[in-house]
Protein backbone atom coordinates (compact mmCIF):
# COMPACT_ATOMS: atom_id res chain seq x y z
CA UNK A 1 0.00 0.00 0.00
CA UNK A 2 2.84 2.38 0.88
CA UNK A 3 4.59 1.73 -2.44
CA UNK A 4 1.42 2.48 -4.42
CA UNK A 5 0.90 5.84 -2.70
CA UNK A 6 4.52 6.85 -3.29
CA UNK A 7 4.14 5.84 -6.96
CA UNK A 8 1.34 8.33 -7.59
CA UNK A 9 2.81 11.05 -5.40
CA UNK A 10 6.22 10.74 -7.06
CA UNK A 11 4.71 10.58 -10.55
CA UNK A 12 2.64 13.71 -9.91
CA UNK A 13 5.62 15.55 -8.47
CA UNK A 14 7.94 14.70 -11.36
CA UNK A 15 5.15 15.33 -13.86
CA UNK A 16 4.69 18.78 -12.35
CA UNK A 17 8.43 19.49 -12.56
CA UNK A 18 8.61 18.27 -16.14
CA UNK A 19 5.51 20.24 -17.10
CA UNK A 20 6.97 23.40 -15.60
CA UNK A 21 10.29 22.83 -17.39
CA UNK A 22 8.45 22.46 -20.71
CA UNK A 23 6.39 25.58 -20.04
CA UNK A 24 9.54 27.58 -19.22
CA UNK A 25 11.14 26.39 -22.46
CA UNK A 26 8.00 27.30 -24.42
CA UNK A 27 7.89 30.74 -22.79
CA UNK A 28 11.54 31.27 -23.77
CA UNK A 29 10.70 30.37 -27.35
CA UNK A 30 7.63 32.60 -27.28
CA UNK A 31 9.55 35.60 -25.92
CA UNK A 32 12.27 35.06 -28.55
CA UNK A 33 9.61 34.89 -31.27
CA UNK A 34 10.58 31.30 -32.08
CA UNK A 35 7.52 29.51 -30.70
CA UNK A 36 6.58 28.21 -34.16
CA UNK A 37 10.13 27.12 -35.04
CA UNK A 38 9.79 23.37 -35.51
CA UNK A 39 13.52 22.72 -35.20
CA UNK A 40 13.72 24.39 -31.79
CA UNK A 41 10.49 22.60 -30.89
CA UNK A 42 12.34 19.30 -31.16
CA UNK A 43 14.40 20.30 -28.12
CA UNK A 44 11.25 19.79 -26.05
CA UNK A 45 11.50 16.06 -26.83
CA UNK A 46 14.99 16.05 -25.35
CA UNK A 47 13.65 17.80 -22.26
CA UNK A 48 10.90 15.18 -22.00
CA UNK A 49 13.33 12.29 -22.38
CA UNK A 50 15.73 13.75 -19.81
CA UNK A 51 12.86 14.42 -17.41
CA UNK A 52 11.46 10.90 -17.69
CA UNK A 53 14.90 9.33 -17.38
CA UNK A 54 15.79 11.42 -14.32
CA UNK A 55 12.42 10.77 -12.65
CA UNK A 56 12.70 7.01 -13.22
CA UNK A 57 16.21 6.89 -11.75
CA UNK A 58 15.26 9.06 -8.79
CA UNK A 59 12.11 7.02 -8.10
CA UNK A 60 14.12 3.79 -8.31
CA UNK A 61 16.84 5.01 -5.95
CA UNK A 62 14.71 6.85 -3.39
CA UNK A 63 11.43 4.93 -3.27
CA UNK A 64 12.32 1.41 -4.41
CA UNK A 65 15.66 0.87 -2.64
CA UNK A 66 17.65 0.98 -5.86
CA UNK A 67 15.69 -1.67 -7.76
CA UNK A 68 12.99 -1.33 -10.41
CA UNK A 69 11.65 -3.71 -13.03
CA UNK A 70 11.28 -2.78 -16.66
CA UNK A 71 7.48 -2.70 -16.39
CA UNK A 72 7.57 -0.52 -13.25
CA UNK A 73 9.90 1.95 -14.95
CA UNK A 74 7.74 1.94 -18.09
CA UNK A 75 4.55 2.59 -16.16
CA UNK A 76 6.15 5.26 -14.02
CA UNK A 77 7.53 7.10 -17.07
CA UNK A 78 4.16 7.06 -18.80
CA UNK A 79 2.35 8.41 -15.74
CA UNK A 80 4.96 11.14 -15.28
CA UNK A 81 4.41 12.20 -18.89
CA UNK A 82 0.62 12.15 -18.45
CA UNK A 83 0.87 14.50 -15.49
CA UNK A 84 3.28 16.71 -17.46
CA UNK A 85 0.71 16.61 -20.27
CA UNK A 86 -1.99 17.91 -17.95
CA UNK A 87 0.22 20.86 -16.96
CA UNK A 88 1.28 21.53 -20.57
CA UNK A 89 -2.32 21.28 -21.82
CA UNK A 90 -3.48 23.82 -19.24
CA UNK A 91 -0.71 26.16 -20.34
CA UNK A 92 -1.61 25.68 -24.01
CA UNK A 93 -5.30 26.37 -23.44
CA UNK A 94 -4.54 29.50 -21.40
CA UNK A 95 -2.04 30.73 -24.00
CA UNK A 96 -4.28 30.10 -26.99
CA UNK A 97 -7.57 31.09 -25.43
CA UNK A 98 -6.58 34.12 -23.35
CA UNK A 99 -3.00 35.32 -23.81
CA UNK A 100 -2.40 35.10 -27.57
CA UNK A 101 -5.26 33.79 -29.71
CA UNK A 102 -3.34 34.87 -32.84
CA UNK A 103 -1.11 31.80 -32.48
CA UNK A 104 -3.82 29.67 -34.07
CA UNK A 105 -3.88 31.97 -37.10
CA UNK A 106 -0.09 31.79 -37.37
CA UNK A 107 -0.24 28.00 -37.24
CA UNK A 108 -2.96 27.96 -39.88
CA UNK A 109 -0.85 30.11 -42.24
CA UNK A 110 2.19 27.87 -41.73
CA UNK A 111 0.16 24.75 -42.46
CA UNK A 112 -1.47 26.30 -45.52
CA UNK A 113 1.96 27.20 -46.89
CA UNK A 114 3.16 23.65 -46.28
CA UNK A 115 0.11 22.26 -48.06
CA UNK A 116 0.68 24.60 -51.02
CA UNK A 117 4.28 23.40 -51.26
CA UNK A 118 2.96 19.85 -51.48
CA UNK A 119 0.88 20.88 -54.48
CA UNK A 120 -2.58 20.65 -52.91
CA UNK A 121 -5.44 22.52 -54.57
CA UNK A 122 -7.14 25.55 -53.00
CA UNK A 123 -10.26 23.45 -52.32
CA UNK A 124 -8.25 20.83 -50.46
CA UNK A 125 -6.45 23.49 -48.44
CA UNK A 126 -9.80 25.11 -47.58
CA UNK A 127 -11.19 21.74 -46.43
CA UNK A 128 -8.18 21.20 -44.19
CA UNK A 129 -8.59 24.74 -42.83
CA UNK A 130 -12.23 24.08 -41.94
CA UNK A 131 -11.28 20.88 -40.17
CA UNK A 132 -8.56 22.74 -38.23
CA UNK A 133 -11.10 25.34 -37.11
CA UNK A 134 -13.25 22.58 -35.59
CA UNK A 135 -10.23 21.22 -33.73
CA UNK A 136 -9.38 24.54 -32.05
CA UNK A 137 -11.68 24.30 -29.04
CA UNK A 138 -9.96 24.26 -25.64
CA UNK A 139 -11.38 20.83 -24.86
CA UNK A 140 -10.03 19.30 -28.08
CA UNK A 141 -6.66 20.97 -27.53
CA UNK A 142 -6.47 19.61 -23.97
CA UNK A 143 -7.54 16.08 -24.91
CA UNK A 144 -5.20 15.89 -27.89
CA UNK A 145 -2.38 17.20 -25.70
CA UNK A 146 -2.98 14.47 -23.12
CA UNK A 147 -3.16 11.76 -25.76
CA UNK A 148 -0.01 13.05 -27.41
CA UNK A 149 1.88 13.20 -24.12
CA UNK A 150 0.70 9.69 -23.22
CA UNK A 151 1.91 8.32 -26.55
CA UNK A 152 5.23 10.18 -26.42
CA UNK A 153 5.64 9.09 -22.80
CA UNK A 154 5.13 5.49 -23.86
CA UNK A 155 7.76 5.75 -26.61
CA UNK A 156 10.29 7.56 -24.43
CA UNK A 157 9.70 5.19 -21.49
CA UNK A 158 10.15 2.14 -23.71
CA UNK A 159 13.70 3.29 -24.31
CA UNK A 160 14.63 4.83 -20.96
CA UNK A 161 13.30 1.87 -19.00
CA UNK A 162 15.92 -0.34 -20.63
CA UNK A 163 18.65 1.72 -18.99
CA UNK A 164 16.87 2.34 -15.68
CA UNK A 165 15.74 -1.18 -14.82
CA UNK A 166 17.72 -2.84 -12.11
CA UNK A 167 16.52 -6.15 -10.79
CA UNK A 168 17.22 -7.37 -7.30
CA UNK A 169 18.75 -10.63 -8.57
CA UNK A 170 21.81 -10.42 -6.36
CA UNK A 171 19.66 -10.04 -3.27
CA UNK A 172 17.42 -12.94 -4.35
CA UNK A 173 20.47 -15.16 -4.82
CA UNK A 174 21.78 -14.28 -1.38
CA UNK A 175 18.39 -15.04 0.19
CA UNK A 176 18.17 -18.40 -1.60
CA UNK A 177 21.68 -19.35 -0.47
CA UNK A 178 20.77 -18.32 3.08
CA UNK A 179 17.75 -20.62 2.98
CA UNK A 180 19.90 -23.52 1.78
CA UNK A 181 22.36 -22.97 4.64
CA UNK A 182 19.48 -22.85 7.12
CA UNK A 183 18.21 -26.24 5.91
CA UNK A 184 21.58 -27.88 6.54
Amino acid sequence: MEQKSTFWKSAMTYGLYLGIALILYNVLLYVAGQNLNTTLGLVSYLIMAAGVFYSQIHYRNTELNGFISYSQALGFGIVVMLFAGVIQSLYSVILIKYLDPSILDQIRVMQEEALMERGMSDEQIEAVGQMMTKMQSPLVIAISGLLTFGFIGFIISLVTSIFVKKNDEENAFAEAMGEIKDEE
